[in-house]
């Protein structure tokens, strides 16, 4: 057993000499000077000139964070990444969001996402967890900003709580249809009917029907709608109602 730490001691030991050694020489050495900077994956010209940054000398040198810093205080930059790509290239990467959900834009058709702020972000060509609700009879507005409808980032708030605590049934919304200045009209995957639930109350809501199809399991078929607006019923409706 002794001999086992001994081995343990020499080994961990051994690692930190060389974990030190190898940093000393990146940073002091020869090796991994900067020659190269990538701004959103494209190849700067001059970008000593324009990013501070020092030619030849160590990437891990490099002022980094300053540059982040004055990156973020650019107009329509709102988040900047930087990476190495060793052993020559800084890659600078500017308002690449994951987007929280999807919103169709009601006059164009086209497609965007929201960010954790429900600002409006460009998909971009990434490949994207194309799991998330699609909002949809909204007026995009100007990227990077909050669409002009208020109920976005109140729904949104609420649907990242729901990904934290039940992240099934966050799964399961499919479409929010803000048509109707009223109400939402929610989709869930696999189910033939739609909710109507309030903008402001959508976990409770969510709730509320849950806690109905599973302790009453009633018979919906022929139903195309649930309406969950009110505190102490639901409303079942059909084609012929």
């Amino acid at each position: 057993m002794r001999l086992f730490g001994k081995r343990l001691f020499w080994c961990l030991t051994a690692a930190t000499v060389f974990g030190a050694a190898l940093l000393s020489y990146v940073r002091y050495g020869d090796a991994c000077r900067l020659t190269t900077v990538t701004v959103n994956a494209r190849p700067m010209e001059d970008w000593s000139r324009h990013y501070g940054l020092k030619a030849g000398m160590s990437l891990l040198a490099q002022p980094l964070e300053e540059l982040a810093d004055s990156l973020l205080t650019v107009q329509h930059i709102y988040r900047v990444d930087l990476s190495y790509s060793w052993p020559d290239r800084v890659n600078i990467q500017t308002n690449k969001f994951v987007p929280a959900a999807f919103l169709l834009d009601k006059p164009s058709g086209q497609l965007y996402g929201l960010d954790g702020q429900a600002r409006l972000i460009d998909l971009g060509q990434d490949a994207l967890e194309w799991e998330r609700p699609v909002f949809t009879s909204v007026c995009a507005g100007k990227m990077f900003r909050c669409p002009e409808d208020a109920r976005v980032k109140v729904v949104l708030e609420q649907l990242q709580r729901l990904q934290e605590n039940d992240r099934d049934l966050y799964r399961l919304v499919d479409e929010i249809d803000f048509g109707n200045s009223s109400f939402l009209k929610v989709s869930l995957a696999g189910l033939p009917y739609r909710l109507n639930i309030r903008a402001g109350c959508l976990l409770d809501d969510l709730d509320r029907f849950v806690e109905f199809v599973t302790r009453f399991e009633p018979d919906l078929s022929g139903v195309t709608l649930l309406d969950l607006r009110f505190d102490d019923m639901v409303i079942a409706k059909g084609d012929k109602d």
